[in-house]
């Protein structure tokens, strides 16, 4: 009787402790990092151990009195049209809004709340989806929150768990998870800047190849700029970093 009480006793205090997921109703960042700019991320395949440039990704961050948009638009060497991804969010909390994406294979918007509503085309195939998901949690919007990484708390030993919403017909969706698994420090040397000091934070999320995507971020301490991205996709690896 009394090894059971100890072990109820252990679970409520593991649970008591439990991290809450990062959403838009608890999120805290430095809103002094938000600002309009762009850059632009060399795209490299590594195989053998050599880096191949496949493409290139441009991020466009428009900072507004109320709200907050995000243009990521991606150039590979084997297609015709770049991918456009276009979020916005609430600037206050990053609650996101809505959402846009379009390549040479689909199209797709998506207005959120807690039931998501959009229509997701294929144009290949000449199909229409219409959405309608009702969501249960609160979230951020995928195409949104590596950016939104960069402003977060950043310390030595910082994890965080966060809930995000991604679309994939092929894939798991709806409300999936992000988690932030490492934070250490590092150095990154710049081309024209010379050695910077950077956050390296380690991210797993579940988008489109469920848990086995891992992605490494190099950002700056001072102005959480990002100069290297390490991703890790079922064995294959490629690198994006910062064109100076």
């Amino acid at each position: 009787m009394k090894l059971i009480f100890l072990s109820m006793l252990a679970a409520l205090t593991l649970a008591g402790k439990a991290q809450p997921y990062l959403t838009p109703s608890n999120i805290v960042f430095d809103k002094t990092l938000v600002n309009s700019t762009s850059y632009e991320m060399n795209w490299y395949m590594i195989k053998d151990s050599l880096p191949k440039q496949i493409g290139r990704v441009t991020t466009q961050i428009l900072k507004e009195a109320d709200k907050l948009t995000v243009v990521t638009e991606v150039n590979l060497a084997n297609m015709k049209t770049p991918w456009i991804d276009s979020s916005v969010a609430r600037l206050e909390n990053l609650q996101p809004v809505w959402h846009a994406s379009r390549n040479m294979q689909r199209e797709m918007v998506l207005h959120f709340g807690k039931v998501v509503t959009g229509y997701y085309r294929d144009l290949m195939n000449k199909t229409n989806v219409i959405i309608r998901d009702t969501t249960h949690s609160d979230y951020f919007d995928s195409n949104l929150y590596p950016v939104l990484i960069g402003w977060l708390p950043l310390q030595e030993g910082y994890t965080q768990d966060l809930r995000i919403y991604d679309y994939n017909p092929a894939a798991k969706m709806g409300v999936i998870s992000a988690s932030i698994k490492k934070v250490s420090s590092g150095s990154y040397q710049s081309e024209k800047n010379g050695l910077r000091k950077v956050w390296v934070v380690t991210v797993t999320d579940e988008i489109g190849s469920g848990a086995n995507g891992e992605s490494t971020y190099y950002f700056d301490k001072t102005d959480r700029r990002l100069w290297k991205q390490e991703i890790n996709v079922n064995g294959r690896k490629m690198t994006m970093q910062l064109a100076e």
